[in-house]
């Protein structure tokens, strides 16, 4: 029996979803339409097999170039939802664990937004996340942010989440957000 001609239709509306939803598409239409200095597509004039050969290739080298540290900290980007900073990262290449502290510290530092004795709790699109009191602050390279950042030790309030294992732990500024005494504590 024949399958209808909507099955082809069906199978390769599939196969382009996937293109789509794993950046293949996106990258065919950078290269085929990419210039910089050294690469004018215009000028050069690749042919559709010759863009998609190099796709294949700049794919491979991407895998052969992946390493733990490197797909820890996208893993922990992602479970941590931050969904919307990994596209910009993707240039980025993560410091060795040696880095030095930036030379022009402390000027290079932005002021802290939290100061010893705030009360602050994690954001979070859940309602039981943890909160606490600022007790102390130290300025550290975030790794996922592949910047330099302030991170904050907080002491858990009893009826945090969390205290029931720990009763203090530490969170990036950009993490934190005030609340009201009211709310929480």
């Amino acid at each position: 029996m024949l399958k209808p001609v909507s099955y082809k239709t069906d199978k390769h509306r599939a196969y382009q979803q996937a293109l789509d939803d794993f950046g293949i598409t996106e990258l065919l239409a950078k290269l085929n339409n990419y210039s910089d200095a050294d690469f004018d597509s215009t000028w050069i004039q690749p042919q559709q097999q010759e863009i998609e050969s190099l796709a294949a290739i700049l794919v491979s080298g991407l895998t052969h170039s992946i390493n733990g540290k490197l797909i820890a900290n996208y893993l922990n980007l992602i479970r941590h939802s931050h969904q919307d900073i990994v596209p910009g990262l993707i240039n980025l290449k993560y410091p060795d664990a040696s880095i030095e502290l930036p030379d022009n510290f402390p000027d290079v530092a932005k002021t802290p937004r939290f100061l010893y004795g705030d009360r602050l709790r994690w954001l979070s699109a859940q309602s039981d996340t943890d909160w606490g009191v600022v007790i102390g602050r130290f300025y550290s390279f975030a790794c996922d942010r592949c910047c330099w950042s302030w991170c904050y030790l907080i002491w858990l309030t009893k009826d945090s989440p969390s205290a029931a294992w720990t009763s203090a732990d530490i969170a990036w500024e950009e993490d934190l957000e005030p609340i009201s005494e009211e709310t929480h504590l």
